[in-house]
């Protein structure tokens, strides 16, 4: 005999077997400009226990006349309008089940065949403007055997109902011939059957969840999620970012992109806003009235129009999300420069919210601007590369910063003109920071320092090779000395490479100046050693008390520079020595 001999029974069992969570309600009455008067009780309600709320119709199929060999699905399309046309505006998912409760034994099905032990769930629109039959004529054709098959689909050539895309037969029976729902439990789970769908042919369909967004990273990278890198001037904070992100990339893992903020980088530059855009070539028809009489034609022209344009970290959120339901182990890494050279809380927005993060996914989540929703939706979709996932229009209304994507940035607390990080801001980022002392042998690019010293035993001035390390070393303990903090210090790679090739060649063009035994143009030549690092040291450290450094009645940056230009002051001969109070053993010739 069948399982159920109605739906309601079938109903209601599976209302009793479907637990954990889910809930089931009929429609309450509905009066709506679009889908206008809907009474109660036409179709069924049921939540996940996810939450997610599906429409589902439950219909009865009936057995046709003799002149058929095998029962058909008839269904009639009344109540089954009002549930599509609901579940098309709602954006819900939407299940259309038959099922036959007719007694075996008055089908002309083999034995051993009970058409009972299925739902029939028709996978396809059902949008006719007026009520009527449908009838599926050779659905049941699939059964001309007894089927142990938990779950199969019947194609449109197989079911002869050109009207309809496709169906398919879930089975509500365990092995034993009883009642069992997981099957379409499974089904209700993960297959995506909104009615705006026009091509169901490739099957299963999975359903978008805004949980698939976040899925858990099996193998994030060494580097926390929200990294600072903080420290001295020439630390590398730069070159330690840029060495781990290009290593990254170049292994095929992450792709980085880099953005400097500035004092006036704002949260529309760094996330998105929406801009002027022009329009070329474009036509509008205009009614005027000249001189009494209408007149009216088209004008041609440049016209502005506004639209979305995307931030570096709305751009590189829509690569993430994208890798995420691509099933891509990619990482995203966005370099942030000089964080603290803007107001950084602002310049984030409400994206501050997002950069608390556990294990790389936000813990909290923000409701995003429908400007910024919809670019994300729009470009996700486009880089999506498996078709048979539809994202719903409102699928990023809500978001959070998944954990294939990467924020690093950089600091230098001692510049000048800085915005302060309040303590809110600061703890959300795991911090390094970079030792002015410590100095990787294998990254060091130049151990030397060429600067201009007067050799008394042949009366003379010499372009001399110093230790780097040892010059800077001195100089940042008379920094500390004067009780700056360790932040006003210099590191290793304070100078470039190419800085200090520039250093070397104005030193010996200055010293054979001097010496009478070249001719140069100085004014036009680079000096870093002047124009970077005694600036920064006048500027920015010894600003109030500049003897604590230099020479007695040195206190402009173009008396050092002329200083050093002339290797002479005030009819005096000097050289490096004498321009600075740094003890003798600052000038220490490397070893070869």
């Amino acid at each position: 005999m069948a399982l159920f001999s109605t739906i309601d029974s079938l109903y209601q069992s599976i209302k009793a077997t479907l637990s954990g969570g889910w809930t089931f309600t009929e429609n309450s009455p509905i009066n709506d400009p679009v889908l206008g008067s809907i009474p109660s009780g036409k179709f069924f309600l049921w939540t996940t226990p996810s939450g997610e709320q599906l429409v589902v119709v439950l219909r009865q199929t009936s057995l046709t006349g003799s002149d058929r060999n095998k029962p058909q699905i008839r269904v009639f399309t009344d109540n089954i309008q009002f549930a599509y046309r609901y579940a098309k505006q709602n954006n819900l998912r939407y299940f259309f089940f038959a099922y036959c409760a007719t007694p075996p034994a008055n089908l002309k099905l083999p034995t051993g065949t009970d058409p009972s032990e299925y739902l029939v769930s028709i996978e396809s629109k059902i949008n006719r403007t007026t009520p009527g039959r449908v009838d599926i004529r050779s659905m049941y054709d699939n059964m001309s055997a007894p089927e142990t098959r938990s779950f199969f689909r019947v194609s449109p050539a197989e079911h002869n109902c050109p009207s309809l895309t496709q169906s398919c037969f879930v089975r509500i029976c365990d092995a034993s011939g009883s009642f069992a729902v997981s099957q379409l439990e499974n089904y209700l789970q993960y297959f995506d059957s909104r009615p705006y769908m026009t091509d169901l042919s490739g099957g299963h369909r999975i359903v978008f969840k805004p949980s698939a967004l976040y899925v858990s990273d099996p193998s994030p990278l060494d580097l926390p999620h929200n990294l600072l890198v903080h420290g001295a001037p020439g630390t590398g904070k730069s070159h330690f970012l840029n060495k781990a992100a290009t290593d990254l990339a170049k292994a095929g893992q992450a792709i980085y992109r880099r953005v400097t903020f500035y004092e006036d980088y704002s949260y529309g530059q760094f996330v998105g806003e929406y801009m002027p855009v022009p329009q070329e070539d474009c036509t509008e028809t205009v009614a005027l009235e000249y001189a009494g009489t209408p007149v009216s034609g088209t004008v041609s022209g440049e016209h502005i129009t506004y639209r979305f344009s995307p931030g570096p970290l709305a751009e590189l959120l829509a690569d993430c999300y994208a890798a995420k339901l691509n099933k891509s182990p990619m990482k995203y890494i966005l370099i942030i420069e000089e964080l603290n050279r803007a107001n950084a809380a602002s310049v984030f927005g409400d994206i501050f919210q997002l950069l608390d993060r556990e294990k790389g996914t936000s813990i909290y989540e923000i409701t995003a601007k429908s400007e910024f929703a919809h670019y994300l939706h729009s470009a996700v979709s486009h880089k999506l590369t498996d078709d048979t996932i539809d994202l719903p229009e409102d699928a990023f209304s809500k978001i959070k910063l998944p954990d294939n994507l990467y924020i690093w940035t950089t600091l230098n607390s001692a510049d000048q003109g800085v915005f302060p990080l309040d303590s809110a801001f600061k703890r959300r980022w795991s911090c390094i920071y970079r030792d002015v002392v410590e100095v990787d042998p294998s990254n060091a690019r130049r151990p030397h320092i060429c600067l201009p010293v007067f050799d008394s035993s042949v009366n003379s001035y010499v372009a001399t090779t110093f230790d780097w390390n040892t010059f800077r070393d001195s100089i940042n303990t008379e920094i500390l000395n004067e009780g700056f903090a360790e932040d006003r210090c210099i590191g290793y790679w304070f100078f470039s490479e190419t800085e200090m090739n520039d250093i070397e060649k104005y030193t010996n063009a200055s010293v054979e100046m001097r010496n009478g035994t070249g001719t140069h143009e100085l004014s036009t030549m680079q000096n870093p050693l002047v124009d970077k690092l005694f600036a920064y040291l006048l500027q920015d450290v010894f600003r109030n008390t500049p003897s604590s450094f230099f020479a007695e009645n040195i206190h402009t940056l173009s008396q050092i520079r002329q200083a050093l230009k002339n290797l002479a002051y005030n009819g005096t001969s000097v050289d490096i020595k004498s321009l600075t109070v740094l003890p003798e053993k600052s000038y220490i010739t490397p070893s070869v």
